[in-house]
């Protein structure tokens, strides 16, 4: 008969060498899975950043190109000679591509450490400025039929009335149509009677540029008629500024898209714009003459933009390291181009006097390549090892105003 083999012992457990032995193993499954983990999450933000970097390029590409297809948008069309500088190179030419233009941004070298003192990196870009007509974000009607030509009663069903100034012009939407330009104000609320300017819009002996539609001219028009407010004449600025976008911490500043407006500068004197730093209080009588700056950031991260301009749909470029080439090479196009296409009505220079708008008549292109960057620096974005760097994303756009049109 076989011997039966003595059960263990239940309460004798695991030997200190056992408990060595699956301490390793299980230290070495966890490094494993926190590397994993580590990747996963690394990974996870890399992705978030880029995506994001792309969202904030589209946007922004987008917002350029739908306000650049507006750029010479004149509501009503009107003659503009002697009011819009377009002969000399060095004023506000009423469409200019500026290069070359620097800022110095201050950022966090080291993500690891916020508290350092910011280091400074200058960026290089191009100016885009344009003018333009802006139509008000204000749906009004005639809150009763005028008995005054001095003065109409507005009320507005969506805004308000604060955003009304002297100068703007406004249109009355019915038969008897007619434009009238706003005096006096400020104006508030909902509803406000409107005093007129009787100003007119210019000497047409001399085209001297005097600003304004006459009062109004038809007292037939009736309550309830929809009316639209036109801001005329302004010029609107595309560039970068280091903006200092954190409360906590003025020090460091982002570099962004930024969308300046104000009015066109009498006499078309190159407009002087403010600083990045300007408050909104210097902003209010920055611009010519102490007009305001409307000033709005587009986006964050936006390190650089260049425009090109074709006279000759793309088949060749325009750009130099300056305005004055840039313009001669236009010249060249434009000449060529009306040559080629008699009685058409192409603009044949952009430095005609008696054509001020010139790209309102002429095949404009306008290229536009803006690249944006991640929010911070990592050494996977870096091609060198035991360095950081940004993720840059370049998208172009090709764009040609909407209200391209022939003999206006």
């Amino acid at each position: 008969m076989s011997p039966f083999r003595k059960a263990s012992d239940p309460t004798q457990g695991f030997s200190l060498v056992e408990l060595l032995v699956a301490l390793v193993f299980i230290s070495l499954l966890m490094a494993g899975m926190l590397r994993v983990f580590g990747s996963a999450i690394q990974g996870f933000a890399t992705a978030n950043e880029t995506i994001k970097a792309q969202r904030d390029n589209r946007w922004a590409l987008q917002a350029l190109q739908d306000d650049l297809q507006s750029a010479g948008y004149f509501f009503p069309i009107r003659p503009v000679v002697g009011g819009i500088d377009n002969v000399n190179a060095a004023n506000q030419n009423p469409l200019m591509v500026l290069p070359g233009k620097t800022v110095t941004n201050k950022f966090i070298a080291d993500p690891n450490n916020p508290a350092a003192a910011p280091s400074d990196e200058t960026l290089t870009f191009d100016e885009f400025q344009f003018v333009t007509d802006q139509l008000l974000p204000i749906s009004a009607r005639l809150a009763a039929t005028p008995s005054d030509p001095n003065s109409l009663t507005i009320t507005a069903t969506l805004g308000d009335l604060s955003q009304v100034r002297a100068g703007d012009f406004a249109v009355i939407l019915d038969p008897a149509h007619e434009v009238v330009t706003v005096g006096g104000g400020p104006y508030s609320g909902t509803t406000a009677t409107i005093a007129l300017n009787a100003a007119a819009i210019q000497d047409q002996s001399t085209g001297a540029f005097l600003g304004a539609f006459g009062n109004l001219k038809s007292l037939t028009h009736q309550a309830g008629a929809e009316v639209m407010f036109i801001r005329p004449n302004q010029v609107v600025r595309y560039s970068i500024l280091p903006m200092a976008l954190d409360p906590s911490n003025t020090a460091v500043t982002v570099p962004c898209l930024v969308r300046d407006q104000t009015a066109y500068p009498a006499g078309g004197a190159l407009i002087v714009w403010p600083a990045a730093n300007a408050t909104q209080l210097a902003l209010a009588t920055a611009g010519p003459g102490g007009a305001p700056v409307v000033r709005g950031v587009v986006a964050e991260n936006v390190t650089n933009l260049r425009f090109d301009l074709s006279a000759n749909q793309g088949q060749a470029w325009t750009r130099t390291g300056t305005w004055a080439g840039t313009l001669a090479n236009l010249n060249a196009q434009l000449a060529a181009m009306a040559a080629a296409n008699p009685g058409i009505g192409y603009a044949a220079s952009a430095q005609d006097p008696a054509n001020p708008m010139w790209y309102r008549t002429a095949p404009l292109l306008i290229r536009a390549d803006l690249t944006t960057r991640t929010l911070v620096r990592r050494a996977e974005y870096a091609n060198t090892a035991n360095t950081l760097a940004y993720r840059t994303r370049t998208q172009t756009a090709f764009i040609q105003p909407r209200n391209f049109g022939f003999g206006l």
